[in-house]
């Protein structure tokens, strides 16, 4: 019997694919890193594999949960709360239901697209509040790279001018809808703040990405690539490199160190 090995080296492995494995491989590749990316779940294009377009009755199930996608069946998402061979325990006397996805993008696939920054004060809630620990760094360490992600996958939102609700850098929101105008004015009546949410999804064309129309389908995986994810907007670059190897299907098992 004969073993057929991959030779190929490369100068770095990255495990998973979701918001983390994804901006890995975008930034490594396009510093000119040899990159291999090992992605458990299959292969993902929201672009031709989403049912962002098809009606309830395109399946007998009328889009019911399944085994598979557990949110739907039309869900951008191939997993939910139990994953086989992916088991995991909650400590005794609590609870904790992890929702995962298993397929490139990851997570990304399924998620509200909120996208809020994290404040000065929370950076500090030892000092405020005398629990835990304060960060070893504070907002304006970070705010930088805040800003670059907001210019790289695009925000909406609104500025608030509010301590610790950091501004970003926002694409316009949508225009509120004649409901959300009445509650706007019975906030401003009782003085309560009433504004935009700030999603990560365009509503102008951004970086080559289409805007928004607005079809409410988010959840099945965006066919226009006008909200994020890492299929949509990190790891297309990172291919463009022809630095970045995807092996699918591929679950990593172990990770071995040399010895100290």
């Amino acid at each position: 019997m004969q073993i057929v090995r991959n030779r190929t080296q490369y100068d770095v492995c990255i495990v998973g694919s979701g918001a983390g494995g994804g901006m890995a491989a975008m930034v490594l590749t396009q510093a000119g890193a040899n990159v291999v990316m090992l992605e458990a779940g299959p292969m993902w294009d929201s672009g031709t594999d989403s049912a962002m377009f098809k009606w309830p009755y395109d399946t007998p199930r009328r889009g019911a949960a399944t085994k598979e996608r557990q949110f739907g069946e039309f869900d951008g998402a191939l997993g939910g709360w139990t994953l086989e061979g992916e088991p995991y325990t909650s400590a005794p006397g609590s609870q904790f239901d992890w929702f995962r996805s298993r397929m490139l993008g990851g997570r990304t696939n399924h998620w509200g697209r909120i996208s809020l920054r994290f404040g000065p004060h929370d950076f500090k809630r030892k000092t405020l509040d005398g629990l835990g620990d304060d960060w070893p760094i504070t907002y304006d360490d970070i705010k930088p790279y805040y800003d670059k992600i907001d210019e790289l996958i695009g925000i909406f939102g609104a500025p608030l001018n509010m301590e610790n609700e950091p501004d970003g850098i926002f694409l316009p929101p949508p225009k509120p809808r004649h409901y959300e105008l009445l509650i706007k004015q019975a906030c401003d009546k009782l003085k309560i703040p009433c504004v935009p949410s700030r999603l990560s999804i365009l509503t102008k064309p951004h970086n080559g990405r289409a805007a928004c129309h607005y079809c409410g389908q988010c959840g099945r995986g965006c066919a226009t690539h006008s909200n994020f994810s890492s299929t949509s907007v990190m790891i297309p670059p990172a291919l463009k490199t022809g630095k970045l190897t995807i092996l699918a299907n591929a679950m990593a098992r172990e990770v071995v160190t040399e010895s100290t």
